[in-house]
């Protein structure tokens, strides 16, 4: 079975042409507040044919829109890691902006946490401790970034969570979308109040709260991330968290005034008592079973202080992989995409219907359950 490969097409539709290179349609993958993604061919004129993804805008367009997937483009141009899916260009055809982007073929965490779920028993904590490494280590470099007089472009993802994070065949882990990164750069739309960008499940206390956020909220949302892949549970579909936001009243009036930018699989304001309302205690409950060096890394990544967090994607970098040091495990690229590799193929071996796991490459979102 193959997933997030490209479908073949015997008549391939022409998007547009840019210096006699053609970007065919593949198929379309879905919708996102910041624009509908389709999966492309890239033909150069002479040489080989490669995989693509464009984002482009949906009819009608407002000039907002047309502002955010320059500012998208402008910031992406600024980032340059190996852990960050690459932006290539913009082009405009027909009157709209198409962004043409890295394909990272494999799966993403969305789909690997699905894999566990069938199979019922999450990734190694060797796997868990190698992709968030590697995505903190992304982070941090986009965090880090200075514009050319040296000054810091404070810019923060906004959007960490499993649908935007990419393990690659080969093993290497992309971090993707900014498309709702907020950073310093001159001329950026600014998120209008009470409007909550980015997948709330994976929200850090702060921006629950429509405060000014900074890295560190990104590092919470990885923590979250890396919760779920360690236990198979997301922090806030725990029982116990649940019954104690049932019992503490309802929440603040400045959250139930948000809203959410896109649907959320879970209300807004349901989502906010949970995060408002955890605490230290429901992070021991949920680390049951883990080792006790990971459980401690967990409980900093995810305390509800950014101060009392780690301070840098650095600093939750390197204690990953003093982890795997202290345990002697050699674990990197080969190992995690054979591990990956080895889940699907249990999973498949449990499933009543040969239906693709993930059809498409960066698929709709779909409505989230309660319970997993």
């Amino acid at each position: 079975m193959s997933i997030d490969r490209p479908e073949s097409s015997n008549h391939p539709r022409l998007l547009f042409s840019v210096d006699g290179t053609r970007y065919e349609l593949v198929r379309k993958l879905g919708r996102r507040s910041n624009g509908e993604l389709l999966l492309a061919r890239r033909r150069y004129a002479k040489g080989p044919a490669g995989s693509v993804i464009i984002k482009r805008l949906s009819r009608p367009v407002s000039e907002t829109q047309k502002q955010r997937l320059k500012e998208e483009v402008q910031l992406a141009y600024r980032l340059d890691h190996p852990g960050i899916a690459k932006v290539y260009q913009l082009v405009l055809h027909g009157g709209l902006p198409y962004v043409v982007m890295e394909y990272v073929e494999g799966r993403s965490l969305e789909t690997v946490l699905s894999v566990t779920a069938m199979r019922q028993r999450p990734m190694s904590e060797a796997f868990v401790c190698h992709v968030v490494s590697e995505v903190a280590d992304a982070l941090h470099h986009a965090h880090t970034r200075t514009d050319e007089h040296g000054r810091p472009l404070g810019i923060v993802h906004r959007d960490v969570n499993p649908e935007n994070i990419r393990v690659g065949s080969s093993g290497e882990v992309k971090l993707v979308d900014f498309g709702v990164a907020y950073s310093l750069l001159p001329g950026r739309e600014a998120t209008t109040a009470h409007v909550l960008r980015g997948d709330i499940a994976y929200a850090s206390p702060e921006r629950m709260r429509l405060e000014r956020v900074d890295h560190r909220s990104d590092l919470f949302s990885l923590g979250l991330v890396m919760l779920e892949l360690l236990t198979g549970k997301h922090l806030f579909d725990l029982e116990d968290v649940e019954q104690a936001v049932q019992a503490s009243g309802p929440v603040s009036a400045t959250v139930t005034e948000a809203h959410c930018e896109e649907p959320s699989w879970v209300p807004i304001a349901q989502m906010a008592a949970r995060i408002q309302r955890f605490g230290p205690e429901d992070v021991e409950r949920a680390t049951q079973g883990i080792s006790v060096p990971l459980r401690a890394v967990v409980h900093r990544a995810l305390r509800r202080e950014p101060a009392e967090r780690y301070q840098s994607g650095l600093e939750l970098r390197d204690a990953l992989r003093e982890f795997l040091v202290v345990r002697g495990r050699s674990y990197g690229r080969p190992e995690a995409a054979r591990e990956v590799l080895v889940a699907v193929k249990e999973a498949e071996l449990l499933r009543e219907s040969a239906d693709v796991l993930e059809p498409d490459v960066f698929p709709e979102a779909a409505p989230r359950r309660e319970e997993h």
